[in-house]
């Protein structure tokens, strides 16, 4: 009987770290309850959507060289956090192409103080994110794959007063994925927090979480697969 394969793409947030076990993580928990499944574990610290339609050439190494029937995906907290710089302007350029070393970090240093991280900078754009995602999604479909988006968790009280806007933007991209998957019937948002749930109990610091919170996404999973 041919076995049933998980593909799993994930930023750092479920990815092992000081604080946190592999064994305490949601993959892990996974290939554990369901043994019988070919689990494909593909994470990247700091991935982003673009990911989907670049690796391999076109993303194939995420989709098409594997051909899973389902799909986790799990990222866009790195492409959605506001920015100091626009990695696309001259100021970005001449900061870290033209500037030696000391006084690029003095300059960085002036900038933080002086400016706040600005929600129409993001590292991927809205609209690239929304068409990376579709792009992604409809190439699952032709292959009959499923796809589970785990959307981009909260912001903790910590993460905000660094970075005030960043609310804004998780907000805009989570709905970005849902308008999405609502156009394509092999998608699937999973809501992955009870009611009542607080980022704050649950926060290892500004993007990761405890064990607990890993669960959570866990338990939310496993009735879907």
């Amino acid at each position: 009987m041919k076995r049933k394969k998980i593909m799993i793409i994930t930023d750092s947030t479920v990815m092992p770290r000081p604080e946190i076990r592999y064994e305490d993580t949601w993959i892990y928990l996974l290939k554990k309850e369901f043994p019988h499944y070919d689990v494909i574990d593909r994470p990247s610290r700091g991935g982003t959507s673009i990911r989907l339609v670049t690796e391999g050439g076109g993303g194939v190494d995420l989709l098409e060289y594997y051909m899973p029937d389902i799909v986790i995906l799990q990222q866009g907290i790195t492409e959605c956090a506001p920015r100091l710089f626009d990695q696309r302007g001259w100021e970005y350029y001449i900061v870290s192409r033209v500037l030696p070393p000391r006084i690029r970090q003095r300059y960085i240093d002036y900038v933080k103080k002086h400016r706040v991280r600005n929600p129409d900078i993001p590292y991927v754009l809205p609209e690239q994110f929304r068409s990376n995602i579709a792009n992604f999604f409809e190439r699952a479909g032709t292959i009959s794959a499923r796809v589970l988006v785990i959307p981009i968790l909260p912001p903790n009280k910590e993460y905000i007063r660094k970075s005030p806007h960043i609310q804004q933007n998780v907000d805009r991209y989570n709905a970005i994925y849902r308008e999405t998957a609502a156009l394509f019937p092999n998608v699937q948002v999973v809501d992955i927090f009870p009611k009542g749930t607080d980022i704050n109990d649950i926060s290892i610091d500004e993007t990761h979480i405890k064990p607990a919170g890993l669960r959570m996404i866990f338990d939310a999973l496993m009735p879907l697969l």
